[in-house]
């Protein structure tokens, strides 16, 4: 299947400030560094390219929040990345869009990542932060269910080249186009190009008083929760197959729907997130009627040429000042992180020439619930794509349990809703190989005036159901809170 654009435009681009933003006119950009910036774009766009090719163009940008570009493109696809610990990107549209359903998709993904690869240029201006062009996306927890509620827009998996880029690293910050040669061809599309990305460029300028403001939390109405009497039941079933030695651990998760006063805007849950989340990544995947987003502590895997890390996060406590020395004491959170430190250390061991972990676990603090932690760093006997460990590694027994298949097996049977993209791995990739994946935990499903979070606990032989609900409600916290609960 060939890789397709989303955004076929034989004619102008339509201005987005005058489309999207209501009152708001963009400033006048008659600076010399603004002429400068548009007369380099015409010459980069009117450079020779093929029909099918795509060049990708980026110029310098002022520094915002990412997700400052979602509010003032007006465009219902986007994506925001913001890691604690690199770029901070966000994209509108998709010049590209690779979606995936059925069996294999890593391969496939590879595949048709290939073919946009293979006819992509890049010019990057003077001033620019120099980054190379990326495909975020993410794929579903289980494909067999990824098409049921709330996930309908999301399916299997998908991947997007966003049609206008930013990128910050905290000094410099970038905004780039992504435009096929078809789309350039002529003198007036190519200006009416150049246009959009000024139009948005100015408007990232804007003074943050004079951008619509969307801080404004809606009131949670209320919220529905799975009954307790179906949770404990789960529970004891989970427990009692270890007992019976069917496995060692599964996670066991739960969705709960928020109703809200009025729609929330995918920006201002973001910021919200942001407060005591900084050690976490923040994320948006934006479709034309729902957004999944969240704000997940969770590293999966990064990979920079043949150095990779990743990490074991499980067991979990409320925060507090005694909470961190009873998590490094609890015999049952410390088998349950030992599972998995245990679980990666054998999937990446045989792929690894030299692998690194910590001793013993730490804790990462979060505003409402400590996790025990251990790093785990490594350098791949050879190089293998970034793709090819997500695929090694997903479901993490962080999220599974132990042994995967049959963890998988149970959950499907047993859990009575669908994960879809949650506890999935999202992030992006580049046309080296390198990438940057999270598992997508603290997160929900944002739909017009309602919100679908999820949240899930490890469950091992003394684990008790009334403690593991506790901890699954923590969990839910931070974006309850968002919400405006």
């Amino acid at each position: 299947m060939a890789v397709h654009s989303t955004v076929k435009m034989a004619t102008a681009p339509a201005a987005l400030a005058a489309r999207e933003t209501g009152a708001l006119t963009p400033l006048p950009s008659a600076n010399l560094e603004a002429r400068e910036i548009r007369h380099w774009l015409e010459e980069q766009l009117a450079r020779p390219i093929d029909a099918s090719a795509t060049v990708v163009v980026s110029v310098p940008a002022p520094q915002v929040d990412p997700e400052t570009l979602l509010e003032v493109s007006g465009r219902s696809m986007g994506v925001v990345w913001d890691p604690a610990d690199g770029l901070a990107f966000a994209g509108v549209g998709a010049t590209h869009r690779i979606e995936l359903e059925g069996p294999e998709p890593f391969a496939r993904l590879e595949q048709r990542a290939d073919e946009v690869w293979s006819q992509l240029t890049t010019s990057l201006h003077p001033d620019c932060l120099p980054v190379a062009p990326r495909l975020y996306g993410g794929l579903a927890f289980d494909v067999r269910s990824a098409r049921s509620e709330p996930w309908q827009e999301f399916g299997g998996g998908c991947f997007t080249l966003p049609r206008i880029g930013y990128t910050s690293d905290g000094q410099r910050a970038s905004l780039s186009l992504a435009v096929r040669g078809e789309e350039i061809a002529t003198a007036d599309q190519r200006l009416a190009w150049v246009a959009e990305l000024d139009t948005v460029r100015s408007l990232l300028q804007l003074p943050r008083d004079l951008v619509k403001q969307l801080g404004e939390r809606s009131e949670v109405l209320a919220i529905h929760r799975p009954s307790r009497a179906e949770w404990d039941a789960e529970i004891e079933a989970i427990v009692e197959g270890i007992r019976d030695g069917a496995f060692q651990k599964i996670v066991a998760a739960r969705s709960s729907r928020v109703e809200l006063a009025a729609p929330l805007e995918t920006a201002a849950v973001l910021r919200r997130l942001s407060q005591g989340l900084r050690s976490s990544t923040r994320f948006a995947f934006c479709r034309s009627h729902s957004t999944f987003i969240g704000a997940t502590p969770e590293r999966l895997i990064t990979r920079r040429g043949r150095s990779i890390a990743t990490e074991a996060l499980a067991g979990s406590i409320a925060s507090g000042a005694e909470g961190a020395g009873i998590l490094l004491r609890s015999d049952k959170d410390l088998e349950e992180h030992q599972l998995v430190v245990d679980e990666l250390v054998r999937r990446l061991g045989p792929l690894c020439e030299h692998l690194d972990v910590d001793p013993s676990p730490r804790v990462r603090e979060l505003r409402d619930v400590l996790h025990l932690l251990t790093p785990i760093t490594a350098t791949l006997a050879e190089p293998r794509h970034v793709l090819e460990l997500v695929e090694e590694l997903h479901p993490t027994p962080a999220v599974g349990g132990v042994p995967t298949e049959i963890a998988m097996q149970w959950i499907s049977r047993h859990e009575l809703f669908s994960r879809g993209w949650y506890a999935a791995p999202v992030g992006w990739f580049d046309a080296e190989g390198d990438g940057d994946f999270a598992v997508a935990l603290r997160s929900c499903v944002l739909r017009g005036a309602e919100a679908f979070l999820f949240a899930g606990a490890g469950i091992v032989g003394d684990s008790d159901p009334q403690l593991e609900y506790t901890e699954t409600e923590l969990k839910e916290q931070a974006l309850l809170t968002a919400l405006g609960a």
